[in-house]
């Protein structure tokens, strides 16, 4: 099971200072589920407390939609059945949308976002239970499957055009969900909201009438105070090399750059904060791949936040000056 990775603790309470509007007019509620190899939590505010237990209802029913469309560890779900057969044909739409997301984050990177990792990940991730490394030479012929160009996406078929190329979407589905569950929200007529997918989308204010603020896991221990984000309603993703790891070392792990085959050796944890969870979510795998000194013109490249953890423990915290 994986841990938290971001510290909500912030102003989540009920308790003192919290001002009559939030006490009298907004009733909370809050559902806990296990998915995506997490813990995952929604709470939610109504005025109409009777509408709440449908609108959390349909969040979770959403969640596991997903989960059974992009899920590696159901053999039945729709990407099982792609990487399985190579094409799926007449795709579900969450699908095809998440695919069509993940295809633009890779064009404008250069590929440094790129869903057809799956290969090469499988390739670490076997060598890691025997604590082995794998060879330069198989690595290489490994990265010859990665390639985000040789699939076709579209709303009548998604089709991999190489035998052996497998997709993972484990590096934006946890956003996306996060976006249709607060779109579902929305739908029934939540203002206020914290879903966390284990990335984390907002809506509106915490219990305690004020903006949700997070402070951030320190993955390296720091003699700086990790830094505490006040995301303006903004979505908060984050991805770090602590929670899968294929060398005792930590130098390998499961963020991999398609170019290099290995793990980028920058930093040790990427926060971004987007309009979008699943672009959030998405971004914080090319921030992985990008040296200090391109960070702040990536960052405004993208109109995104971003805080970064080197491996030495020092912060690097980058907000855009303007956002809609």
């Amino acid at each position: 099971m994986m841990q938290r990775r971001q510290m909500f603790q912030l102003g989540l309470g009920l308790g003192l200072g919290v001002n009559a509007w939030a006490r009298e007019s907004l009733v909370w509620q809050e559902r806990s589920l296990l998915g995506f190899g997490t813990t995952l939590w929604i709470k939610a505010a109504h005025t109409d407390a009777g509408r709440l237990p449908q609108a959390l209802d349909e969040s979770v029913k959403t969640i596991r939609m997903v989960e059974q469309h992009m899920s590696l560890f159901d053999p039945d779900s729709a990407l099982s059945r792609l990487n399985r057969l190579g094409e799926l044909r007449q795709p579900d739409a969450d699908l095809v949308s998440v695919m069509t997301l993940a295809s633009y984050v890779s064009r404008r990177s250069a590929g440094a976002f790129d869903v057809t990792m799956q290969p090469l990940w499988g390739l670490w991730s076997m060598h890691s239970q025997s604590q082995t490394l794998p060879s330069p030479k198989v690595v290489l012929q490994t990265r010859s499957l990665v390639n985000w160009q040789a699939m076709t996406v579209s709303a009548d078929v998604v089709r991999l055009h190489t035998k052996g190329m497998g997709v993972s979407l484990n590096g934006i589905a946890q956003g996306y969900a996060a976006d249709k569950v607060r779109a579902v929200l929305q739908s029934h007529g939540v203002a206020h909201a914290l879903i966390d997918t284990g990335e984390t989308a907002l809506l509106g204010q915490s219990p305690r009438a004020q903006d949700w603020r997070f402070a951030i896991e320190a993955t390296v221990p720091s003699a700086q105070a990790a830094p505490v984000l006040n995301t303006h309603g903004w979505a908060v993703a984050t991805s770090d090399d602590a929670h899968t790891v294929f060398s005792k070392d930590r130098v390998h792990h499961h963020i991999l750059n398609p170019h290099t085959g290995d793990s980028p050796t920058y930093w040790a944890s990427v926060s971004v904060i987007a309009p979008s969870c699943a672009l959030a979510d998405a971004l914080t795998k090319v921030f992985f791949m990008c040296p200090p000194q391109r960070i702040e013109r990536l960052a405004k490249a993208w109109g995104v936040g971003v805080v970064l953890q080197d491996k030495r423990g020092n912060w690097l915290n980058y907000s855009p000056q303007h956002r809609t």
